[in-house]
């Protein structure tokens, strides 16, 4: 084969080459370019943070005894995180036939509640559950879980397999770094412990997206009813809410929380549509706590819950004795000027803070709103409803784009 000869063959078997020639496979492009790439290969996905499991378990009726009640069954998000619409307490324990006493407060804007204690004046304040019985969510996560009138877990080892036989028990020992192995004390710790950080990181429990916010904000003005509500819910010598809501910050806070998380006996009537109550009886609040039994002055006084979405939290007070909003507003304004109006009536006689026993009546808070016989209200009827409205402003979820005013 001559130079020129041996030059053209090798020219050809490049072009050949070039082209996908020679039996291998085509490609398009020239080159290099023609050289495909690996794939790079798929990131391993996030470990589940004890915030989301927390989100899932406290949707999970599986924890309960009866496989009926989660958290949520009586934390409803529509409803404020508290009582379902018209319902007073769902139905718990082993069979789902328990019916419980109190009624489910808001688990909203409770961050800053503190450890239950007393100030420096001795007035208790502090601590989560209607008698403060729980120093952090936490402690609040598990109350429930044991509590035979609702999740009613026997112990412990009873609510770990119940743990263990959830699809995402994995998560839950990924999330808290815990192995294979882990006990049934561990599981149920990691498993508290993430229904806390859930409620603790989750922006829908303490979202502060209220009408009233926005005002704050400079992004929506109150109409005049409102502000009108708001001047008598602030007045000392009027509606004197706002000493125990506060309307405004607390020190190093950015945002009002309308409570002080302080304790109170109001006198609220009995409630007497509890079908399964005992009628002997009473439920005496802080001094029922075994720690708080010789406190006689206590007796009756429950924490101050958060007004901010009072308008979807009904039924009110710890016992659900009230179902409006309207009616809570009027019994501050007339308990002591129009009891019968409240109370059963006997011989004549207005039996007053009949879910007491006498005993510890004279707990029952007095002055303003509160007047006795003979002076006048401290609220008109038109007071009383633009206090409502101005508690309206207090639901979360407000846009300038939907409101009216």
């Amino acid at each position: 084969m001559t130079h020129h000869t041996r030059h053209a063959a090798l020219l050809l078997f490049c072009l050949l080459c070039a082209c996908g020639g020679g039996g291998g496979t085509a490609s398009s492009g020239t080159g290099a370019a023609a050289m495909s790439t690996p794939a790079a290969p798929t990131p391993p996905a996030p470990a589940p943070t004890l915030a989301e499991v927390g989100d899932r378990l406290f949707d999970e009726t599986s924890l309960s005894a009866s496989g009926k009640l989660a958290c949520a069954s009586c934390h409803v998000e529509a409803r404020g995180h508290a009582d379902a619409v018209g319902v007073f307490l769902p139905l718990g324990g082993l069979d789902g036939t328990h019916q419980g006493l109190r009624s489910s407060p808001s688990a909203r804007y409770l961050d800053t509640a503190g450890a239950f204690g007393f100030d420096a004046q001795g007035r208790p304040r502090g601590g989560l559950f209607w008698d403060g019985r729980a120093n952090s969510r936490t402690e609040q996560a598990r109350g429930p879980l044991f509590n035979p009138d609702e999740m009613a877990n026997a112990d412990i080892p009873a609510l770990a397999a119940r743990l263990r036989a959830l699809p995402y028990a994995a998560d839950l020992r990924t999330a808290a770094g815990l192995p294979a192995a882990a006990t049934d004390a561990q599981l149920v710790d990691a498993a508290v412990t993430a229904l806390a950080r859930y409620q603790a990181d989750d922006a829908k429990f303490h979202p502060f997206t209220s009408k009233f916010d926005a005002v704050q904000d400079g992004s929506a003005t109150f109409t005049a009813q409102e502000q009108r509500g708001l001047n008598l819910f602030n007045d000392p010598q009027r509606g004197n809410c706002a000493s125990c809501h506060d309307s405004r910050p607390a020190p190093g806070q950015a945002r009002a929380l309308f409570t002080n998380f302080s304790y109170h006996a109001l006198g609220v009537p009995r409630n007497t549509s509890q079908a399964t109550r005992d009628p002997a009886f009473f439920d005496l609040g802080l001094c029922a706590r075994s720690d708080l039994a010789g406190r006689a002055d206590l007796c009756g006084a429950f924490r101050t819950p958060s007004l901010r979405n009072m308008a979807l939290t009904a039924p009110y007070f710890h016992n659900a004795s009230f179902a409006t909003l309207e009616d809570v507003v009027a019994f501050y304004a007339t308990r002591d000027l129009d009891p019968a109006r409240w109370y059963p009536v006997t011989g004549g006689q207005a039996q007053l803070f009949n879910d007491l026993p006498p005993a510890y009546r004279a707990n029952v808070q007095q002055g303003p709103p509160f007047r006795r016989t003979g002076q006048p209200p401290a609220l008109s009827p038109q007071d009383m409803a633009d206090v409502v409205a101005f508690l309206n402003t207090l639901t979360d979820g407000f846009s300038t784009a939907t409101a009216t005013h």
